[in-house]
């Protein structure tokens, strides 16, 4: 049986937007100030870290582990219509120093429903 695999690769830019326009809609806003820079980490699982720069001077990081990080980017696509199969493995992987959503379709995740690791 043939399976599709497709590799959709966000900017920086992008996963910032996703993880705050995520966090806003879920009513569980980031903490209030600038966004300075994202953190990646990959071991053991991708996940980020936004380091947020409050008006009085402090920082904050936040962290957004990997099933958090997968659901803004999978909510980003839907919102950028980007096309996703409901029915698919989606897993997290590094690509080119960029967070990659990497999407499985097969006859088994046609029938198993969707996973995220």
């Amino acid at each position: 049986m043939p399976t599709e695999i497709r590799h959709i690769i966000f900017t920086n830019e992008e996963v910032i937007r996703a993880v705050v326009d995520y966090h806003r809609r879920a009513g569980n806003p980031l903490p209030s100030g600038s966004i300075i820079r994202l953190e990646v980490q990959t071991e053991p699982q991708v996940r980020c870290a936004l380091h947020i720069g409050a008006d009085d001077g402090t920082r904050q990081v936040s962290w957004i582990d990997n099933p958090t990080l997968a659901a803004c980017l999978i909510f980003y696509c839907i919102n950028q219509r980007i096309p996703l199969p409901t029915k698919s493995a989606k897993q997290l992987h590094m690509m080119n120093e960029k967070v990659t959503l990497v999407v499985h379709k097969n006859a088994q995740t046609d029938r198993g429903g969707a996973r995220v690791a």
